[in-house]
């Protein structure tokens, strides 16, 4: 098992099909990952009056795409599938902890990044440079792969109704 520092996080879609891309403002956070399972876990600490969305997502259990920085806040971030588990009120806040697994992490980015450099038939210097350029965009470029992503995770994991 890992622990890390969750230094940002954006919700950048939900289960609903809402695009938000919102950046959440958290006082506190980590995430753990636990290494047999590739599942991990992600707190976080808000203080009351911040994130409806997040209320929201709890309320409703609707599953999320985030989009976290761990360690430090200009690491690469990572984006996971969560599924909301547990919210707890506490005396200065909340801690919303959600459950999940890593869709894109940062060596996923640059392969994905190398691959397209290569099919749009770049070659040499230009290939090297044409890399370094969409790596400096990398922000925009894991967003959507990530967004992607999640919409075929949910074609193929549909909501079960509880009841």
């Amino acid at each position: 098992m890992k622990t890390f520092k969750l230094c940002t996080l954006r919700i950048l879609m939900d289960e609903s099909g809402r695009d938000t891309t919102i950046p959440v403002q958290i006082k506190d956070g980590l995430t753990v990952s636990t290494d047999q399972t590739a599942q991990w876990v992600a707190e976080i600490v808000v203080t009351d009056t911040d994130q409806p969305i997040l209320k929201e997502l709890f309320e409703k259990k609707l599953r999320a795409l985030i989009e976290i920085t761990i360690s430090r806040p200009d690491n690469d971030p990572a984006a996971m599938i969560v599924t909301p588990y547990e919210s707890t009120q506490l005396s200065e806040g909340v801690s919303y902890l959600f459950t999940g697994k890593m869709v894109m992490m940062k060596n996923d980015l640059s392969e994905s990044i190398l691959r397209e450099v290569v099919e749009d038939n770049f070659t040499g210097e230009e290939l090297i440079q044409e890399y370094k350029d969409r790596r400096s965009k990398r922000g925009a470029h894991i967003t959507s792969i990530a967004k992607e992503t999640f919409k075929q995770y949910l074609q193929e994991h549909p909501a079960t109704v509880e009841g």
